[in-house]
């Protein structure tokens, strides 16, 4: 009888032995792959491309002209961006021949622009539309369009003029005119300058 029970304790012991070594809880396994990150892109086309266009351009104008010329500024990117506008310093170029041709360019003190971003595209000064002031300040419809000469836009910045959202759209648009009372010292010279639009990411909220 001592020898079965001895039997049976031993039994039991090698039976616990070899639970303890194999047991485990229930378990389940998942996997995520392929994680990724691919950075956006912020992006300002003029007139559908990437390259410098002319807004305007006019020859032979005289006292009593005007006129006006357009670009498209579009944010083609993912992101929205703030509109950054620059003038470049206005160049003055005097007229080499006639009676009035000296080394002096004068059109720049006498031509007057007017320059503001068409935001509805309509082509008009409108509501929603934002005047860029010589004093590199901005103005609204329905403010009257505000014309200063293109020497008073020298080397202007203008800075976060609005917040373009992804694939928005307006028009920069520039109206000439050279004021009837301009004086013979114009003939022949000419001006120029330069504008350089750049957006900026937005700050985030």
């Amino acid at each position: 009888m001592k020898k079965i029970i001895g039997l049976t304790v031993a039994a039991l012991l090698v039976i616990g032995m070899v639970g303890s070594g194999s047991w485990a809880y229930f378990s389940d396994t998942e996997s995520s792959t392929n994680n990724s990150l691919t950075a956006g892109t912020l992006d300002l086309n003029i007139n559908g491309g990437n390259v410098a266009v002319t807004t305007f351009s006019a020859t032979a104008v005289a006292p009593g002209d005007s006129g006006n010329g357009s670009s498209t500024l579009a944010n083609v990117g993912d992101f929205s961006g703030e509109l950054d506008i620059t003038f470049s310093a206005v160049t003055n170029t005097g007229g080499s021949s006639g009676e009035f041709g000296d080394s002096v360019g004068n059109l720049g003190a006498v031509a007057e622009i007017a320059v503001y971003l068409d935001v509805d595209q309509s082509g008009a000064w409108s509501a929603g539309d934002i005047g860029l002031k010589s004093d590199g300040t901005t103005y609204a419809f329905p403010t009257a369009l505000d014309y200063a000469t293109i020497d008073s836009y020298d080397s202007d910045n203008f800075d976060a003029v609005e917040t373009m959202a992804a694939s928005a759209a307006d028009n920069f648009r520039v109206e000439w005119r050279v004021p009837s009372t301009a004086g013979n010292n114009i003939q022949g010279d000419s001006v120029s300058f330069n504008v350089t639009f750049t957006l900026e990411q937005a700050a985030a909220d």
